[in-house]
C-alpha cells in the first residue's frame, strides 16, 4: 500500500451550533467537516484556523494513494493496524475515493517508521510553510 505525506500541518476543532459553515475554511486545500446534533468537527490546515481559535494543533496527514473502490474491504483496518500495533493513537477521515489518516506530529517518525517495517511506501511531499 502506498501513502503520501501531505505537506501541510493540520489542525482539528470542533464548533459548537447552530452557527454558519465556517467561511474561513474557503482558502483550505484540503478539509473535513462534519456536523451531529451538538458539534461540528473540523479538520484543516492550522493556517486556515481564524487567530483565537482553539484547537487541537500538530497533525500529520498521510493520504492512502492508489485506486481504491469505495466498498474495498479492510482499508481503514489496513492502515491503523501498524500504527495500533506500535501504540499510537490515529484520527482516519474517509472519501469516496481516499482515506487519511492523520497522528500528531510528535509521533510522526514513529509511524512512518511502523508503516515501512509492514511493506508499506510512503511519498513525501515538501512541507509548505
Amino acid at each position: 500500500m502506498q501513502l503520501r505525506l501531505l505537506p501541510d500541518v493540520y489542525g482539528v476543532l470542533k464548533l459548537t451550533p447552530p452557527q454558519p459553515f465556517p467561511l474561513w475554511l474557503s482558502d483550505a486545500n484540503l478539509f473535513f467537516v462534519a456536523q451531529t446534533e451538538d458539534e461540528y468537527s473540523i479538520m484543516c490546515p492550522q493556517r486556515s484556523i481564524p487567530a483565537g481559535t482553539a484547537y487541537s494543533a500538530g497533525y500529520r496527514c498521510l493520504r492512502v494513494d492508489g485506486d481504491l473502490a469505495f466498498d474495498e474491504i479492510g482499508v481503514v483496518a489496513r492502515v491503523s493496524k501498524p500504527l495500533a500495533d506500535t501504540g499510537l493513537s490515529l484520527f482516519v477521515v474517509s472519501t469516496h475515493d481516499r482515506d487519511y489518516v492523520l497522528v500528531h506530529q510528535d509521533n510522526l517518525a514513529m509511524a512512518l517508521r511502523a508503516y515501512q517495517m509492514v511493506g508499506f511506501t510512503v511519498i513525501f511531499e515538501t512541507l509548505r510553510p
